[in-house]
């Protein structure tokens, strides 16, 4: 009967929909060169909204469970269509990632999960563009979290016309 009483108490005090994720603190971490070239000021911003949504805890400093990197990337864009509409289209990306805080992320910031949201715009620098793939990318890796793998996700809800 005991047993059955503290098995019943466990289960009314974790939530069903409870995640791996829940709980858990995080950090975010910036490259030296997103900080010091101010790219942070547009990368973290959205980032960290996301984060805060989460039900994880923020802590600032050493001993989070989760690291949240973020990188970006785009091509050098490539030309799409025909005569008159033909127009020059860039790849861009967006990797959040989360990583367990004794991963230490490599130069080039790949985690060890994340998810990289995708975008084929004309203009690679869109302030609004960036934000919601970074908004897509977050909110889409806290709610798939798994311990390893980079998953893709199409941007395309994220193109401002």
């Amino acid at each position: 009967m005991r047993a059955l009483a503290t098995c019943l108490a466990i289960s009314l005090a974790t939530p069903i929909w409870a995640g791996p994720l829940d709980g858990k603190s995080y950090i975010i971490e910036l490259s030296s060169s997103q900080y010091d070239s101010g790219y942070g000021n547009y990368l973290l911003p959205p980032l960290a909204a996301e984060m805060a949504k989460s039900g994880m805890r923020a802590k600032n400093g050493p001993g989070a469970d989760i690291v949240a990197n973020i990188q970006t990337d785009s091509d050098v864009g490539r030309w799409v269509g025909s005569g008159a509409n033909k127009v020059w289209i860039y790849t861009i990306s967006v990797t959040v990632g989360l990583s367990p805080e004794s991963y230490v992320i490599p130069f080039e910031g790949t985690p060890v999960f994340g998810v990289k949201a995708v975008l084929e715009t004309p203009n690679p620098d869109r302030e609004d563009e960036l934000e919601c793939l970074i908004r897509l990318a977050a909110r889409t890796a806290l709610k798939a979290y798994k311990p390893t793998g980079i998953l893709k996700t199409d941007g395309s809800s994220c193109l401002r016309k």
